[in-house]
């Protein structure tokens, strides 16, 4: 269940009660006021599967942008009502045909952690990335997988598509600088490792190593399946599915094999790494904001939309630009 408070002006009260009557949810409303001036607060419980469209109905009438006026939603963790336990099974029922889209704020809450670069973050990417720097020269496949699933690579690059979704300018660059930053730390800690290790033994070039430097078009159509994978992952209650792109995506071991391409002054196994970990990144976002933008992830607000849809819509014609480039340079014969 969930519980809905909107605070509106008096003219606005007969279009509020007429959506509250419309999904049926009980309510009842109040008098308040706010800076001298008379406003209505209504309170209201509905069914989890109700209350997105009831929310985005509610948002429709009230206009945010006004410091007195909002609408609330959060969980309540239980309600004694026989009347909604029953209309909860009745929807239930007769498979009332309701959208079970995320609210935007059930998104932000999973995101926003990932928007902002932070030292946690850069301290995570180093044990990932010096992780992967002994799996790949020890020929290890487990501490390559390891690595993986200790990467917060796949935070930022889902921040990113899902700010790009919602036309938050500010937010979308911050993710893009942070995964930026995690990204050359990777490589950085990757070639400072081998820098070092190179002066105390003779590192052979493993097929683990070998194996971040074989690309092909195929690696950049399936880093768009899992990045379709991770838009419905988030989409929906199973995020653990994230678990499993992390794994499969696997950006921490080609970007720290381009460190190593560094150290090495080789510049094949670093260009061919770079250009790796580039599909397995511009795919994922690619399949992350396809799957927000048919899945109709965008501000609630009329005002809102429109730029967040032309927002959404060049970014993605971006990246697959870069994804046509990127598969020219992909077809390019292997020396």
């Amino acid at each position: 269940m969930r519980k809905i408070e909107v605070i509106c002006y008096e003219q606005q009260s007969q279009s509020i009660v007429f959506v509250f009557k419309k999904y049926k949810i009980p309510f009842h409303v109040e008098l308040t006021m706010a800076e001298n001036e008379k406003l209505l607060r209504y309170t209201g419980i509905c069914p989890d599967s109700l209350a997105n469209g009831l929310t985005d109905e509610l948002n429709k009438i009230i206009d945010t942008r006004t410091k007195d006026l909002y609408v609330t939603s959060f969980a309540i963790e239980a309600t004694l009502s026989d009347y909604l336990t029953n209309y909860t099974k009745e929807l239930e029922t007769k498979q009332v045909k309701v959208k079970k889209k995320k609210l935007i704020e059930e998104y932000e809450s999973l995101i926003e952690p990932n928007v902002k670069f932070n030292k946690n973050l850069l301290f995570m990417i180093v044990i990932a990335a010096g992780v992967a720097v002994v799996g790949l020269f020890a020929n290890n496949a487990s501490l390559v997988i390891g690595a993986m699933l200790i990467s917060p690579l796949l935070g930022p690059l889902s921040a990113f598509s899902f700010n790009t979704a919602v036309g938050k300018t500010d937010k979308m660059i911050k993710a893009f600088i942070s995964g930026l930053l995690l990204l050359l730390a990777v490589i950085g800690t990757g070639a400072l490792l081998t820098v070092i290790a190179v002066q105390f033994a003779d590192l052979p070039l493993t097929n683990e190593i070998l194996s971040r430097t074989e690309i092909s078009p195929v690696f950049l159509a399936v880093a768009v399946a899992l990045g379709f994978a991770g838009g419905i992952a988030m989409s929906t209650n199973i995020p653990g599915i994230l678990v499993g792109v992390a794994i499969a995506a696997a950006l921490v071991p080609p970007a720290t094999v381009a460190g190593i391409g560094v150290a090495l002054w080789n510049f094949d196994i670093f260009s061919n790494a770079l250009t790796l970990t580039a599909a397995n990144i511009i795919g994922l976002v690619l399949g992350m904001m396809i799957v927000f933008f048919i899945g109709g992830v965008t501000p609630r607000k009329f005002y809102e939309k429109e730029k967040a849809q032309k927002h959404m819509i060049i970014t993605i014609t971006v990246f697959i630009g870069l994804s046509i480039l990127l598969g020219f340079l992909l077809l390019k014969p292997q020396s």
